[in-house]
């Protein structure tokens, strides 16, 4: 069997989540392995009752290999690749996160083996400065060889990506919903079709046809954060998606670069959630000159620091199988 239809297998047995499938797979070889393994394989694996009573009921594993080939199919027909956590598509920076997905479905182009890359996050009705500002940032980034990462969102999001495509540069689009859902926001229809045809990608790790909602677009946040070397945030309230996104770039060991606006500008709704970043650890400032342009150099070098730890130094990898209780919602 093919390890992308096993692992999809598993991934379309319900009461089976993400975690479960990594601890399986410190067990067994690959994905497919898993499927014939017997009651007792599944008790020195150390896996608990109730889920070794699914993984050994013959009609739920047939249905899962049915929906998972039906949804294999489904995505060759509409232009959908669907890949592996083992594949050399696979964003290599979110490799390394602790709650990865074990697929990702995607279109447009993938580039392997994929490590400079940056996070540029903000909020979805920012001021014309903040707009700016996340303008000086791209382009900075893109210079600096970074393909650029967001969420298609309106506002920043949008912004970040569009700025990428017009300076040649590589971005990724991370969305909350299946990608034969409608398009979220539909104001960016436009953009999601420009972004493929300019040879970036529009991932999900949803379902085809699942549609946005708030807890699929806080997992998204993950994915935005855990795919680049650091996340740059430039407008936020105190509570919205971007300061999720941040947050979970801190607990992934990820910089998050904060613009350092004036009293009057920082003390603004619109930036109070940037406010209250300053001072945790991992959080460092974006010194600003006075027509807002700024000098990126010391994040590259943090974010350098960052890659030469993540890939230099030998990763803990039972330590990226463990599910943290933030995404106990997944």
């Amino acid at each position: 069997m093919d390890d992308l239809i096993c692992t999809l297998a598993l991934k379309k047995i319900k009461g089976l989540k993400n975690q479960h499938i990594f601890f399986l797979l410190k067990t067994f070889k690959n994905p497919c392995e898993i499927f014939s393994a017997d009651k007792s394989d599944f008790m020195r694996a150390g896996l608990k009752t109730e889920y070794i009573k699914i993984l050994t009921n013959p009609r739920i594993i047939k249905t899962a290999f049915f929906d998972a080939i039906k949804e294999i199919e489904e995505a060759s027909k509409n232009g959908i690749k669907i890949i592996t956590f083992n594949s050399a598509l696979y964003p290599s920076n979110l490799n390394l996160i602790k709650a990865k997905p074990p697929v990702l479905y995607y279109k447009g182009v993938l580039k392997e083996n994929l490590r400079f890359a940056a996070t540029v996050v903000g909020q979805r009705k920012p001021p014309n400065y903040a707009l700016e500002l996340a303008r000086n940032i791209t382009v900075k980034l893109c210079l600096h060889g970074y393909s650029i990462i967001s969420g298609l969102a309106l506002g920043i999001d949008a912004i970040a990506h569009k700025t990428a495509l017009k300076n040649n540069g590589y971005t990724i689009a991370y969305i909350g919903s299946g990608l034969l859902a409608p398009v979220y926001p539909l104001e960016n229809k436009d953009l999601y079709n420009e972004i493929i045809l300019s040879g970036g990608a529009i991932i999900s790790e949803l379902p085809l046809y699942e549609k946005t909602s708030s807890k699929n677009l806080v997992a998204r946040d993950r994915l935005q954060s855990g795919s680049g070397l650091g996340t740059f945030a430039v407008s936020s309230p105190v509570k919205s998606g971007t300061m999720k996104t941040c947050n979970f770039s801190i607990k992934q060991k990820r910089p998050v670069f904060v613009p350092e606006y004036n009293l009057k500008l920082m003390n603004s709704p619109d930036n109070l959630g940037l406010k209250s970043l300053f001072g945790a650890v991992g959080v460092f400032g974006l010194k600003l000159i006075k027509d807002l342009s700024l000098d990126i150099t010391e994040a590259v070098d943090e974010m350098m620091q960052v890659y030469n730890k993540m890939y230099a130094e030998k990763f803990d990898e039972d330590d990226s199988l463990i599910q943290p209780g933030l995404f106990d919602f997944m």
